[in-house]
């Protein structure tokens, strides 16, 4: 009896190890959750259009820049039409170099990389050419009148309101390419668009 109780004991011992190793594997999800991260990459700007938007930044900041500096906020109160025809023309003489200076920085830059550059640039120059002949041509119209003649402040003075005007909109050049990632990435590395 008690080798019979022994192996019964071995029986089951031995039963009870290969229930466990035989019975099937715990059940997987079917819907495995993942987890992603994405590690943001800055774009790198193009060596060719960062230049370009250097140089164009450095233009139009750099006609503001004049501008602010040439000011003048406190000038005497002309005491006669000849100081004041005098004065007129210094404002007009001003506002044709600086603005000239600004077209010829433009007409210098070489093609934009990207068409949207190209057509802001054609923009821009419209303007500074438009208001550099405006007080060019002013200028020499107030130059050639008779000292004293007062009919001749009328237009040099309407002359310069026009020719601020025409430049107006033009302060900011990061603003005129935001419509094309790629300058945008270019103004963020051009030195001269940090102004």
């Amino acid at each position: 009896m008690k080798i019979a109780a022994a192996l019964l004991g071995a029986c089951l011992l031995l039963t009870a190890c290969n229930s466990r190793t035989g019975s099937p594997p715990p059940a997987q999800n079917p819907n495995p959750i993942t987890v992603q991260t994405t590690i943001p990459v800055s774009p790198v700007a193009d060596p060719a259009a960062v230049r370009w938007m250097d140089g164009f930044c450095s233009a139009i900041h750099g006609y503001r820049e004049r501008t602010n500096r040439e000011a003048e906020p406190n000038q005497p109160t002309p005491n006669s039409i000849a100081e004041s025809q005098k004065q007129l023309s210094a404002t007009l003489g001003g506002i044709a170099a600086r603005t000239g200076e600004v077209v010829e920085k433009l007409t210098a830059l070489p093609p934009a990389p990207v068409p949207l550059g190209e057509t802001v640039r054609q923009g821009f120059l419209a303007k500074f050419t438009k208001a550099r002949d405006r007080a060019t041509e002013a200028k020499a119209k107030l130059d050639r009148a008779k000292r004293g003649n007062e009919a001749s402040q009328n237009p040099a003075a309407a002359a310069v309101e026009q020719a601020q005007a025409d430049v107006d909109g033009t302060y900011d050049p990061v603003g005129a390419v935001t419509a094309s990632p790629e300058l945008m990435v270019a103004s963020a590395n051009a030195p001269g668009c940090k102004a």
